[in-house]
């Protein structure tokens, strides 16, 4: 009986086998027609087995002779950001293909094949497969497609325009003013170590979305409102076990069980962490309805005013009109509602998700490479100055200094951070089965095969020096990364690289493009956005080379709400202060003072090492690319108290 069941397994594996081998030749005939560079893998790097397997055979499959590994081993979703162009330039193409027997991968970094892809919407949609895990509460903006896309974006796309990126600009400078009144205390000159940075960002981000993008504010322990300190945040009702910061806080901490597990299973299994994860969940639910419900009341009262919040513009999405308003005296909402209960709050935790976390980043990296390089924090600073002329934070004006901010450091900084580290690893996109589809790829007509999944690489498309002006490293001895791009300088932080030399003319007229980088041609997609273009004194990439927010109509619906956030608060910390590295582990602040200038710059050269070498590898992606290990020890000092002041 065993050798039987034996027999008929070895059956099984041979016919699977076998059927892998005839799959895998008919794909490799399809990638030698296409004309498109390829190589071969055993495995298809997203097939979810795969990934779960790598886990804890990947040690394993290292040990195997590299020519065998070499191009799929390390293929996985995060390979864009290990190995960044290291491998388009040993593959020799900027295009490519990975040839599995499941299916046909294709890695992008070049700009002009990105660019046929996103705006040919149609021939090359969005892979939603991809997307799945982001329908927590429901069905949203970001797992949709055509018709349904269009519905969702329709009704979302009043609460992204100026007139609530004013309350952005506003709600940032008063929450980066609580933020920093927690870092110096009474100390108002220089705070301590500041070791949760990160932690910090994102609760700074998450108040800004939680007030500018749902009418819900949120304050700092110990801030003052109106003259009082502010205590502890009232729940909305009767019924919660957890205060709204509390339960957005840890849903948003145990984003990976929640959204990885079913909610039945959540609910069922003994451990602490899912125990906390259906509880966040639950509980935030329940205070989106509830908001849902204030919000419909205000409406079908008719005294909402002139809000353009996003829940409001979902509940009046959702056909929800009042009463004054209404065609007869006894309707309140429409036949035809335009979102479901669940659309909405599929919306709200999909925006709260993105938004919050990928501009968190962006912050504490942008305190990390100006903490590193700080020519560039003088000039930001010098270019504050000539910006804001003294005048006090009360005295800002979005309208009149906004535009500045865009055209000058500012600007620049912001676009390097987000050259550098855009908050993903892959853009995901697809061909539909049965069709073709025809592009100019590697300077030749090529055919991207039916049913393959398309990668457009923004870590690698950002460091392409076939499209992005280059000079030599800043020390060839000691490359920003160990693979990529060792004899040119676009691994390293250089905002100067977007600033124009006065009255240059290198970059042609050009329209404001959805990832806030004026480029060359096309329409604005966000029809809301009425903001100026972009000066021409910040450099163009070609079209499809910088892609931190997408491109096309499918980019981030929020990238002005993002930009406007960083810019403020870069705008709020840099003209008042200076950041620097801590080098406490070599010496402390009594230490230091009685150092030479030569002891000090040994200390600050050991931290710049240390923390060059946590950006490389100690950064992985699980929504968004973040630091995983470990922090990085930061303080700000008031302008003029500097320790480090090296140019």
């Amino acid at each position: 009986m065993i050798a039987t069941l034996l027999a008929a397994c070895l059956v099984l594996v041979a016919l699977y086998l076998v059927k892998l081998i005839v799959q895998l030749r008919r794909n490799i005939a399809t990638a030698k027609a296409s004309g498109i560079p390829y190589t071969i893998a055993p495995f298809f790097a997203i097939n979810r087995l795969y990934m779960l397997s790598c886990i804890f055979l990947l040690p394993l499959y290292r040990l195997l002779p590299k020519p065998w590994t070499e191009w799929w081993v390390d293929m996985t979703l995060d390979w864009g950001w290990t190995r960044r162009y290291e491998a388009f330039a040993t593959m020799g193409a900027d295009t490519f293909l990975v040839v599995s027997p499941e299916r046909i991968m294709m890695h992008v970094a070049e700009a002009s094949v990105i660019n046929q892809i996103t705006t040919r919407k149609t021939d090359f949609p969005k892979a939603l497969e991809v997307y799945e895990s982001l329908r927590v509460y429901g069905t949203n903006i970001v797992t949709v497609e055509g018709q349904e896309w269009r519905r969702h974006r329709k009704i979302v796309n009043p609460s992204f325009g100026e007139k609530n990126n004013h309350l952005v600009w506003k709600e940032t400078l008063a929450q980066t003013q609580d933020m920093l009144n927690g870092w110096f205390g009474e100390n108002k000159e220089r705070t301590g170590s500041l070791r949760t940075i990160a932690d910090d960002a994102m609760r700074l981000s998450l108040h800004i979305i939680s007030s500018a993008g749902f009418g819900v504010p949120m304050v700092w322990p110990g801030s003052h409102v109106d003259g009082k300190t502010a205590a502890q945040e009232p729940k909305f009702i009767n019924g919660h076990e957890m205060t709204y910061t509390d339960a957005l806080g840890s849903l948003l901490h145990n984003i990976v069980p929640v959204i990885a597990l079913p909610t039945s299973l959540l609910k069922i299994l003994p451990f602490e962490f899912t125990r906390s994860s259906y509880q966040s969940y639950l509980e935030w639910g329940q205070y989106m309805r509830e908001m849902y419900n204030d919000k419909k009341n205000l409406i079908l009262s008719g005294v909402e005013g002139d809000s353009l919040d996003l829940m409001t513009s979902m509940v009046k999405g959702a056909g929800i009109s009042s009463k004054e308003t209404s065609t007869s005296p006894n309707l309140t909402t429409t036949t035809t509602p335009s979102l479901s209960d669940e659309e909405i709050m599929g919306n709200a935790f999909v925006f709260i998700l993105a938004g919050h976390e990928t501009t968190a980043n962006s912050i504490h990296f942008c305190l990390v490479y100006l903490a590193l390089n700080i020519p560039a924090q003088r000039h930001l600073q010098r270019d504050l100055d000539t910006t804001f002329q003294s005048r006090p934070v009360s005295e800002w004006d979005y309208d009149h200094d906004i535009p500045k901010l865009f055209s000058n450091m500012a600007g620049a900084v912001l676009n390097e951070e987000l050259r550098l580290l855009p908050p993903t690893t892959q853009i995901p996109k697809k061909t539909e089965r049965h069709s073709p589809q025809p592009i100019i790829a590697n300077g030749k007509k090529c055919t991207v095969p039916p049913h393959t999944f398309i990668s457009l690489s923004p870590h690698c498309a950002h460091r392409n020096p076939n499209q992005w002006p280059h000079g030599p490293p800043a020390d060839p001895d000691h490359p920003s990364h160990p693979l990529s791009n060792r004899d040119n300088d676009l691994e390293e932080f250089k905002p100067e690289r977007w600033l124009l030399s006065p009255g240059s003319t290198s970059n042609p007229p050009a329209t404001t493009n959805n990832n806030g980088a004026a480029m060359n041609g096309g329409p604005t997609t966000d029809e809301n956005d009425t903001s100026p273009d972009t000066s021409p004194q910040l450099y163009h990439p070609p079209k499809g080379a910088y892609i931190p927010f997408s491109d096309g109509q499918r980019a981030c619906i929020g990238r002005r709400f993002a930009q406007i956030e960083l810019l403020a608060f870069l705008a709020y910390v840099f003209s008042q202060y200076s950041v620097e590295l801590c080098v406490e582990e070599w010496a402390d602040d009594e230490a230091l003072a009685k150092m030479s200038a030569v002891g000090k710059r040994e200390c600050w050269e050991k931290a710049k090492r240390k923390v060059d070498g946590q950006m490389v590898n100690d950064m992985w992606s699980i929504i968004t690319l973040q630091l995983r290990k470990g922090f990085i020890p930061l303080r700000l000092v008031r302008r003029g108290g500097e320790v480090f002041d090296y140019r």
